[in-house]
């Protein structure tokens, strides 16, 4: 090489070596608060929200692990947020590895944040300050689990937290502790504690764990958790598989309380309501899927277990699985269908929370008219039929129903854009069931409702109690079949808009005789029979009972039961809004009697107090009641045909069919059709 040429290299060679000294120098010595403005805008611009370092700004760069230090920090809020900031700390210290950085990973050997104070805020809509996203999540971009850098050890000093969830209404402030061993005195070195209110009611949760010291992303690390909101309870001990990935989690829960339906502001699932439950299960979460397993427990009485699915890839989350009872108690279900239980009364009740529906003023009900109903007045909640997707299936073993023996009791459980559908529903029997479907629509402010009732083959003798000398007043096969719809939040308002059809038929069978001759004699002579003689029988050719009903009000229109003696017909209404009885029953009988009584036995009262007697009335109130026993207005072929068209094609109701045509003929009427 030429000389010269070799001599220029050097000296080049020798300026370049002494810039970047010179420059290793200044960075090691210059003040990183030049920097500081720079930071701020790119930062500010990428997280789409202010953010800004109030203090000293220090940095060691020349190590694989390099470190930063900056003080008063301040992270902001996304432009829809006007609360405190999302992050405020007095001092952060970090230090990062270079070489993860090559594949994408973010490794944090330490973390210390002093005196942080975390706000984190999420509306109605599902939009969160701590999401870096301006909008509400649509359906295809639902909330995911919080996936944060690998941090090797966090260390947090005099930590403050408030949260406050308008999805949930919750509201908590609370303290976070992050040490670097436990001790005496602080057995958890980690430590979350929070005091608030969740739904207007108490609340208190901790989380609880070891030191974030040497956290190992391939090791889980054990967590407790407890809750205490209102009468329910949630006790927890697990693991996230991954430190600080929290879309990995398993834990194995215990919950308690008094409604299983006040789970709702923790879980956003609509859960029925229930009498007081103690239950425990097994949790995996794995990203947006939650799988519950395990499940058992009691609830009220009885003994629930299975399995249940949550899919939260969606905006409403999709709930699936099977649940099985050994043995339910009948009493343990009234509650789902809006009748109270006897544990504490659900969160929205002990606040006097009122149904999202509007109600007119007829059917406004007070505390002290509920409590003398019979049909359940609690209001569905159907913010919570909109909040969820489910398909659940359900079924018990055995069951005690008290007098009724029910065998066993199964349903399908769909819910789908707010349409909640059971279908079938099915109660058996020993001999006969008892099956169906249930719709409600709540789509709209006001729910419409639709149900189809059908009992198949039941004997009657089941019926008769579980006394050892117990006798049934009616013994047969029954069949009955009963379509209503109606509007409305709870039971009482949709059956006070109801409109539909009740039949019950009893082709054959027999009746105490005390009551087919207190249908056509003297009262105190059939009285006398009914105590001195239970057991005397008499037969029952065809019996039909059939109500139409029109806006809350059970008309009836055939009500005709064909016994050996006495021919016994019915006529008047049921107000199912005021749960009034307005019935008539007169028998006809077949022999001549002295004694025959010339006016109806009345049914009044309430349902839950019918009252039974004789009131003869005015003469225009005999003469239009005698009018209203004396005619069939539906043709009994297609009452039949209503319920089983194999029924119009029975002998005794075929002969009551002919004969019902007969003297509808001699009254100058036509005969039904057949």
């Amino acid at each position: 090489m030429n000389p010269r040429l070799r001599t220029g290299l050097k000296w080049l060679g020798i300026g370049v070596g002494s810039l970047l000294l010179a420059l290793l120098l200044a960075v090691a010595v210059m003040d990183w608060n030049w920097f500081k403005h720079p930071i701020e805008r790119i930062a500010s611009a990428r997280a789409g929200r202010t953010i800004h370092i109030g203090g000293n700004l220090d940095a060691h760069i020349w190590s694989w692990t390099p470190s930063v230090t900056i003080d008063a920090l301040t992270v902001g809020n996304p432009p829809w947020e006007s609360g405190q900031p999302l992050l405020q700390v007095e001092r952060l210290q970090l230090k990062l590895k270079l070489l993860p950085l090559f594949k994408g990973d973010i490794i944090l050997p330490r973390v210390k944040l002093v005196r942080p104070v975390v706000y984190l805020h999420q509306e109605k809509s599902g939009r969160a300050n701590w999401t870096f996203e301006n909008q509400a999540p649509t359906l295809e971009r639902a909330s995911k689990p919080t996936h944060l850098p690998v941090v090797r050890d966090l260390l947090i000093e005099h930590g403050k937290l408030t949260l406050l969830d308008d999805l949930r209404k919750l509201r908590v402030q609370g303290t976070v502790e992050a040490h670097e061993s436990a001790s005496h005195n602080d057995p958890k070195a980690f430590l979350i504690e929070g005091r608030g209110t969740i739904n207007a009611q108490p609340l208190q949760m901790s989380i609880a764990g070891g030191p974030l010291v040497n956290l190992d992303p391939e090791h889980p690390y054990p967590f407790d958790l407890n809750i205490a909101a209102g009468a329910i309870h949630v006790e927890a001990d697990g693991h996230v598989l991954k430190p600080f990935d929290l879309a990995g989690l398993d834990f194995d829960v215990t919950l308690s309380g008094g409604d299983l339906a006040e789970f709702f502001y923790l879980t956003q699932l609509a859960l029925p309501n229930t009498p007081p439950f103690r239950l425990r299960a097994h949790i995996e979460r794995r990203g947006t899927k939650v799988a519950v397993t395990g499940i058992a427990g009691k609830v009220g009485s009885s003994d629930l277990g299975g399995q249940l699915n949550v899919d939260a890839t969606r905006k409403r989350p999709m709930v699936t699985g099977e649940l099985v009872s050994n043995q339910l108690r009948m009493s343990d279900t009234v509650a789902s269908l809006g009748a109270k239980s006897k544990g504490p009364a659900p969160l929205e009740e002990r606040q006097g929370t009122q149904s999202l529906t509007a109600r007119s003023e007829k059917d406004q009900v007070t505390p002290a008219e509920a409590d003398a109903l019979l049909l359940p007045t609690a209001h569905l909640q159907t913010d919570r039929l909109r909040a969820m997707d489910a398909d659940v299936r359900f079924h018990a073993k055995s069951i005690d129903a008290g007098s009724i023996p029910f065998k066993r009791v199964g349903m399908h459980v769909r819910l789908g854009d707010a349409l909640l559908t059971l279908d079938p529903f099915t109660f058996d029997m020993p001999q006969g069931r008892l099956f169906g479907l249930a719709r409600i629509d709540a789509r709209e402010q006001v729910p419409h409702v639709k149900i189809d009732v059908r009992v198949k083959d039941i004997q009657l003798d089941q019926l008769k109690g579980k006394q050892p000398d117990a006798s049934p007043p009616l013994t047969g096969v029954m069949q009955a079949r009963a379509v209503i719809e109606g509007k409305g939040d709870s039971l009482h308002n949709v059956m006070s808009d109801a409109n539909g059809t009740f039949t019950l038929i009893l082709p054959n069978g027999e009746v105490r005789s005390a009551f087919a001759e207190l249908t056509g004699v003297n009262v105190a002579k059939g009285l006398g029979l009914l105590l001195t003689d239970a057991h005397a029988k008499a037969p029952v050719r065809c019996g039909v009972a059939q109500f139409g009903i029109k806006q809350g009000t059970m008309h009836a229109e055939n009500f005709i039961f064909d016994t050996q003696n006495v021919l016994i017909k019915g006529a008047g209404d049921i107000r199912l809004g005021p749960e009034e009885l307005n019935l008539q029953i007169k028998g006809e009988p077949k022999k001549p009697r002295l004694t025959r009584l010339r006016t109806p036995i009345e049914l009044t009262g309430h349902l839950r107090k019918p009252v039974i007697g004789v009131n003869a009335g005015s003469a225009l109130k005999q003469g239009a009641m005698a009018a209203a026993l004396g005619s069939v207005i539906t043709p009994l072929a297609a009452v039949l045909a209503f319920v089983d068209p194999g029924l119009a094609k029975d002998q005794n109701c075929a002969e009551l069919l002919a004969g019902t045509a007969q003297t509808a003929a001699e009254r100058g009427a036509a005969p039904p059709p057949h």
